[in-house]
């Protein structure tokens, strides 16, 4: 075994060791695959009580209080007070804590280059939060000294892209350079493609482009309403066909009801119905191992509940059986969100 493979699978024991391999020794998880790990920790978790263990994979923590607020959200009235408040990390375990969530991520909501240091230094040595997904301006002249800095804290995972300033993917020769260093570093891009952001033919071109990039398209790849439009599943399923480095976050569900752009309050459904044709959709196009959990709190809060939401995701993948529910659910995002090495043969 490599010394790269040794540490590739040491970091996938170590964000799962605090919470299951308690009877395993490190000396033999070091020599199982990261997708074996995966299942012992699994198997553990259960035989100590854990029947549906969860990882949230997509969740914001910020400050407004702080000197000098924040650059999102805005300030009411552009934002309810549900969101514009300080969202630290105390409130949102009690929360996990309420509803069986046994490990996070957190994906950066700043386009500020220092807020990325501020998160790693908001979560400490909080080994409940294992990995975070952070954001860098791909394309710019300092993306390649800002990735090697963060990147050497093993918690910075991936970072979320083409969101903030400028948005579009372009595939020019800098962008290039930094997709390409982050494929070498073995991170993982988020992006979110809805509407105007990122339509799903740049997708395409991005993880086409790019094929030794792992790629998360978050909430829902743009799902909106009660039925699928025609173009966004032709496209969805064209996506899944062409890019196997691609990945879908089933998260945000309430997003497919919004009103007003997603800042203020609104009442998403609270049914199934409401969501499965959209679900379908994903799930036969994407299989259950390329589909990840996330909830978007705050976010997620403005729509409904947190329990709510997963709730939704339970029933809808209840008849898949627990094999399904638990990749969805807990064993993908161990798999997607930690640093890959090329020719592993777990990728």
């Amino acid at each position: 075994m490599t010394r790269y493979r040794v540490q590739l699978t040491l970091q996938c024991i170590g964000a799962i060791a605090w919470l299951a391999l308690q009877g395993t020794s490190v000396a033999a998880a070091a020599g199982m695959s990261a997708r074996e790990a995966a299942d012992v920790a699994l198997q553990t978790l259960k035989a100590a009580g854990h029947s549906h263990p969860i990882i949230d994979t997509h969740i914001h923590f910020y400050q407004p209080s702080r000197p000098g607020g924040v650059p999102w959200p805005p300030p009411p009235p552009a934002s309810d007070p549900l969101l514009y408040r300080d969202v630290l990390p105390p409130e949102y375990k009690a929360l996990a804590a309420a509803n069986g969530i046994l490990a996070s991520g957190v994906v950066e909501a700043s386009p500020l280059v220092e807020d990325n240091q501020w998160i790693l230094d908001l979560l400490g040595h909080d080994a409940f939060f294992r990995f975070f997904a952070g954001q860098l301006e791909i394309g710019s002249p300092d993306f390649a000294s800002n990735l090697a800095r963060f990147s050497r804290d093993h918690r910075f995972v991936g970072i979320r892209g083409f969101l903030w300033s400028p948005p579009a993917i372009t595939l020019d020769a800098a962008q290039l350079r930094d997709l390409h260093d982050l494929a070498r570093r073995g991170m993982t891009l988020d992006i979110v493609s809805r509407g105007t952001t990122n339509p799903k033919p740049r997708v395409e071109a991005l993880c086409t482009t790019v094929p030794n990039l792992r790629i998360i398209i978050d909430h829902l790849a743009g799902a909106q309403g009660l039925t699928p439009s025609p173009e966004w599943e032709l496209a969805m399923r064209r996506l899944a066909d062409l890019c196997p480095n691609l990945y879908i976050k089933y998260s945000s569900f309430y997003d497919m009801y919004v009103v007003g752009g997603g800042n203020h309050v609104w009442s998403a459904p609270t049914d199934l119905a409401a969501y499965k044709p959209h679900f379908d959709v994903l799930m036969s196009a994407f299989g259950a191992d390329r589909l990840i959990w996330g909830s978007n709190w705050p976010v997620s809060a403005l729509g409904g509940s947190f329990a709510g939401q997963i709730a939704l995701a339970e029933e809808y993948l209840a008849p898949f059986g627990r094999v399904v529910r638990d990749k969805v659910m807990f064993r993908n995002a161990l798999l997607f969100y930690r640093r890959h090495v090329e020719h592993d043969d777990d990728d």
